[in-house]
Protein backbone atom coordinates (compact mmCIF):
# COMPACT_ATOMS: atom_id res chain seq x y z
CA UNK A 1 0.00 0.00 0.00
CA UNK A 2 1.33 3.41 -0.90
CA UNK A 3 1.01 6.65 1.05
CA UNK A 4 -1.36 7.94 -1.64
CA UNK A 5 -3.67 5.00 -0.94
CA UNK A 6 -3.27 5.09 2.84
CA UNK A 7 -4.03 8.79 3.34
CA UNK A 8 -7.64 8.65 2.05
CA UNK A 9 -8.18 5.37 3.90
CA UNK A 10 -6.98 6.87 7.17
CA UNK A 11 -9.03 10.02 6.58
CA UNK A 12 -12.16 7.94 6.00
CA UNK A 13 -11.47 5.76 9.06
CA UNK A 14 -10.95 8.87 11.19
CA UNK A 15 -14.14 10.40 9.84
CA UNK A 16 -16.08 7.23 10.65
CA UNK A 17 -14.58 7.15 14.15
CA UNK A 18 -15.58 10.78 14.73
CA UNK A 19 -19.11 10.12 13.45
CA UNK A 20 -19.37 7.05 15.67
CA UNK A 21 -18.28 9.05 18.72
CA UNK A 22 -20.85 11.77 17.96
CA UNK A 23 -23.59 9.18 17.55
CA UNK A 24 -22.48 7.44 20.72
CA UNK A 25 -22.23 10.52 22.92
CA UNK A 26 -24.94 12.81 21.47
CA UNK A 27 -27.47 11.05 19.25
CA UNK A 28 -28.06 7.86 21.24
CA UNK A 29 -28.74 9.57 24.61
CA UNK A 30 -31.07 12.14 22.98
CA UNK A 31 -32.94 9.49 21.01
CA UNK A 32 -33.23 7.37 24.15
CA UNK A 33 -34.73 10.28 26.07
CA UNK A 34 -37.15 11.00 23.22
CA UNK A 35 -38.33 7.39 23.07
CA UNK A 36 -38.66 7.27 26.84
CA UNK A 37 -40.98 10.26 26.58
CA UNK A 38 -42.96 8.62 23.77
CA UNK A 39 -43.35 5.29 25.61
CA UNK A 40 -43.67 6.21 29.31
CA UNK A 41 -44.83 2.69 30.24
CA UNK A 42 -41.39 1.30 29.31
CA UNK A 43 -39.29 4.40 30.07
CA UNK A 44 -37.44 2.39 32.72
CA UNK A 45 -35.72 0.52 29.86
CA UNK A 46 -34.13 3.69 28.46
CA UNK A 47 -30.87 3.51 30.48
CA UNK A 48 -30.50 -0.16 29.61
CA UNK A 49 -30.99 0.34 25.87
CA UNK A 50 -28.80 3.45 25.75
CA UNK A 51 -26.02 1.64 27.59
CA UNK A 52 -26.30 -1.39 25.31
CA UNK A 53 -26.16 0.81 22.21
CA UNK A 54 -23.12 2.66 23.56
CA UNK A 55 -21.35 -0.65 24.20
CA UNK A 56 -22.24 -1.83 20.68
CA UNK A 57 -20.78 1.36 19.24
CA UNK A 58 -17.58 0.71 21.21
CA UNK A 59 -17.42 -2.51 19.18
CA UNK A 60 -17.55 -0.44 16.00
CA UNK A 61 -14.81 1.84 17.30
CA UNK A 62 -12.61 -1.17 18.08
CA UNK A 63 -13.21 -2.46 14.54
CA UNK A 64 -12.19 0.94 13.14
CA UNK A 65 -9.05 0.90 15.29
CA UNK A 66 -8.26 -2.56 13.90
CA UNK A 67 -8.66 -1.33 10.34
CA UNK A 68 -6.39 1.65 11.16
CA UNK A 69 -3.74 -0.76 12.46
CA UNK A 70 -4.09 -2.94 9.37
CA UNK A 71 -3.65 0.07 7.09
CA UNK A 72 -0.58 1.13 9.08
CA UNK A 73 0.88 -2.37 8.81
CA UNK A 74 0.25 -2.46 5.07
CA UNK A 75 1.79 0.98 4.65
CA UNK A 76 5.07 0.02 6.32
CA UNK A 77 5.16 -3.42 4.67
CA UNK A 78 5.71 -4.89 8.12
CA UNK A 79 2.50 -6.84 7.97
CA UNK A 80 3.55 -10.05 9.63
CA UNK A 81 1.00 -12.76 9.22
CA UNK A 82 0.46 -13.12 12.97
CA UNK A 83 0.00 -9.39 13.56
CA UNK A 84 -2.36 -8.90 10.64
CA UNK A 85 -4.25 -12.07 11.56
CA UNK A 86 -4.67 -10.79 15.13
CA UNK A 87 -6.03 -7.40 14.01
CA UNK A 88 -8.24 -9.08 11.43
CA UNK A 89 -9.67 -11.37 14.12
CA UNK A 90 -10.26 -8.40 16.43
CA UNK A 91 -12.02 -6.55 13.61
CA UNK A 92 -14.25 -9.54 12.82
CA UNK A 93 -15.07 -10.18 16.48
CA UNK A 94 -16.02 -6.53 16.95
CA UNK A 95 -18.17 -6.57 13.84
CA UNK A 96 -19.96 -9.67 15.15
CA UNK A 97 -20.30 -8.27 18.67
CA UNK A 98 -22.01 -5.09 17.48
CA UNK A 99 -24.95 -6.65 15.57
CA UNK A 100 -25.36 -9.26 18.30
CA UNK A 101 -26.09 -6.48 20.77
CA UNK A 102 -28.38 -4.72 18.28
CA UNK A 103 -30.24 -7.99 17.70
CA UNK A 104 -30.68 -8.57 21.43
CA UNK A 105 -32.09 -5.05 21.85
CA UNK A 106 -34.52 -5.66 18.99
CA UNK A 107 -35.62 -9.02 20.41
CA UNK A 108 -36.10 -7.59 23.88
CA UNK A 109 -37.91 -4.46 22.72
CA UNK A 110 -40.16 -6.34 20.29
CA UNK A 111 -41.02 -9.40 22.34
CA UNK A 112 -40.48 -8.67 26.03
CA UNK A 113 -41.26 -4.95 26.20
CA UNK A 114 -43.77 -5.08 23.34
CA UNK A 115 -42.72 -1.82 21.68
CA UNK A 116 -41.48 -1.04 18.22
CA UNK A 117 -43.63 -3.49 16.27
CA UNK A 118 -42.40 -4.57 12.84
CA UNK A 119 -39.43 -2.21 13.02
CA UNK A 120 -37.91 -4.46 15.70
CA UNK A 121 -38.24 -7.51 13.43
CA UNK A 122 -36.59 -5.56 10.62
CA UNK A 123 -33.80 -4.46 12.99
CA UNK A 124 -33.30 -8.06 14.08
CA UNK A 125 -33.06 -9.29 10.48
CA UNK A 126 -30.64 -6.55 9.46
CA UNK A 127 -28.48 -7.21 12.53
CA UNK A 128 -28.33 -10.92 11.81
CA UNK A 129 -27.48 -10.24 8.16
CA UNK A 130 -24.39 -8.28 9.26
CA UNK A 131 -22.82 -11.27 11.01
CA UNK A 132 -21.94 -13.22 7.82
CA UNK A 133 -20.63 -9.98 6.37
CA UNK A 134 -17.99 -9.90 9.13
CA UNK A 135 -16.74 -13.35 8.12
CA UNK A 136 -16.60 -12.36 4.46
CA UNK A 137 -14.73 -9.17 5.32
CA UNK A 138 -12.29 -11.13 7.47
CA UNK A 139 -11.54 -13.53 4.62
CA UNK A 140 -11.18 -10.63 2.16
CA UNK A 141 -8.70 -8.77 4.41
CA UNK A 142 -6.61 -11.90 4.93
CA UNK A 143 -6.47 -12.53 1.18
CA UNK A 144 -5.51 -8.93 0.55
CA UNK A 145 -2.63 -9.15 3.06
CA UNK A 146 -1.49 -12.44 1.59
CA UNK A 147 -1.38 -10.87 -1.89
CA UNK A 148 0.21 -7.64 -0.60
CA UNK A 149 2.97 -9.57 1.20
CA UNK A 150 3.64 -11.70 -1.89
CA UNK A 151 3.89 -8.54 -4.00
CA UNK A 152 6.24 -6.87 -1.49
CA UNK A 153 8.50 -9.93 -1.43
CA UNK A 154 8.63 -10.19 -5.23
CA UNK A 155 9.60 -6.52 -5.69
CA UNK A 156 12.34 -6.45 -3.05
Amino acid sequence: MTKQEALPARFFIGLLALATAVVQLVVVPRAGAAYAGRYPDVAYLEPLYVTALMVALIGLEIALLSVWKLVSAALTHRASSSRSRRWTNIMAASLIFMPAIFASICVHAGSVAGVGGPAMLFGLLVSLALVPLAFVLKRWVREWFRNENAFALSTS
